[in-house]
């Protein structure tokens, strides 16, 4: 589960407190095999100021002690994760341990890389708003042109349909010419009007930072309930029963965001469904000890492999199926969800379905 790349010495504990898998970084540190502490009671090996095994009472930043296996001892800084099953329960946690001494280092490394981020988050954003204004006016242009050309057209063929002694060859030619000439405006039509909502979508995107937020009162269950009854004809023809399991928390947020984040991905639960069964969406709520999660889960045609990792990318598609849609949804969620300092990720088997979790800081909860 940690894996052989594991920069930190990490140990895998499972919810009985039993330490079930240690990294190289543990044994490098610790001098000890991994076979000498799987098994044991995770404060057998980590000292943390109390007989307590049970894992879930440790806190999330906890300074613990190791007695290495020369005898010398460490002061260490222990991460500790959940790591949670698809009823939101742990059924795992990772713990990631760092060394007193290097937390300066450490502090001073992700402050560099928070420091780039948001230097290439602010580039990135200048360029997106450059490229979308440069967009604006050759769309239009090509929409005035078209509506242009889709008139000069109509009003020349009326002229060479009035004209008379026209031979039936001539006028089965002139239909052919006709239909074919406006399908080919249709299609240049249908084309600027979807790259003018991708710029709309762009511009959109690179204001979101931008964007004054209305926070208030939210009851989830509401809003949530009113996104699925505005959504009930689409619905209602993919024949789909949708569930809400559990208790649903008020939060303190925009409505709009929210809206838009649990829209997008209730949207595309329904748009992906399976049409060779009936389709049925879960949605629940639970929660961790920092955070409130809510998951969409549906039965529909999943997500192969090879193209999980365009879900969140703009303008892709994480399908290879001719189905409608921009691929900004998800890409758009996850963007909104960081102002709230939340997180989205998802689960998926081709064939059998996807899950999404979306998490909030407890902090909003009210």
């Amino acid at each position: 589960m940690v894996g052989p790349g594991t920069n930190y010495p990490t140990l895998v504990v499972a919810t009985d407190g039993k330490i079930v898998e240690a990294n190289d970084a543990f044994t490098a540190l610790s001098g000890y095999r991994a076979e000498a502490v799987t098994g044991r009671f995770f404060q057998e090996v980590i000292q943390c100021g109390s007989a307590n095994r049970d894992i879930a009472s440790i806190g999330t930043f906890s300074g613990v002690d190791l007695r290495k296996a020369s005898g010398a001892q460490l002061s260490l800084l222990a991460v500790v994760s959940p790591v949670l099953d698809q009823t939101l329960t742990p059924y795992r946690y990772i713990v990631k341990l760092t060394e007193c001494r290097e937390i300066p280092e450490v502090a001073q490394a992700l402050a560099a890389i928070e420091s780039r981020m948001e230097v290439s988050e602010q580039e990135q954003q200048t360029f997106v708003s450059s490229v979308s204004h440069d967009l604006r006016s050759p769309v239009v242009s090509i929409k005035g042109f078209t509506g242009e050309l889709r008139g000069l057209t109509e009003n020349f063929m009326r002229q060479i349909g009035a004209s008379p002694g026209l031979s039936p060859e001539s006028e089965a030619l002139l239909t052919q010419y006709r239909e074919e000439m406006f399908e080919a405006i249709g299609f240049v039509e249908s084309s600027a009007k979807r790259v003018e909502r991708l710029v709309n979508l762009l511009v959109v995107f690179s204001k979101l930072e931008r964007i004054p937020l209305n926070d208030q009162r939210v009851d989830m269950a509401n809003l949530i309930r009113s996104i699925v009854t505005s959504m009930r004809h689409r619905i209602g023809q993919k024949e789909c029963q949708i569930s809400m399991e559990a208790l649903f928390p008020c939060l303190m947020i925009d409505p709009t965001v929210a809206e838009r984040i649990f829209g997008n991905i209730l949207d595309n639960a329904v748009k992906y469904l399976d049409p060779s069964r009936p389709g049925s969406i879960t949605i629940k709520a639970g929660e961790n000890d920092r955070e409130v999660i809510f998951s969409v889960r549906d039965n529909g045609i999943g997500i192969a492999e090879y193209n999980r990792h365009k879900v969140f990318m703009f303008f892709r598609r994480a399908t290879d199926l001719d189905i409608p849609g921009d691929g900004v949804g998800m890409p758009l969620a996850r963007a909104l969800l960081k102002r709230y300092r939340g997180r989205i990720w998802f689960e998926s088997q081709e064939g059998r379905g996807t899950t999404f979790h979306v998490a909030f800081p407890k902090t909003l909860v009210v």
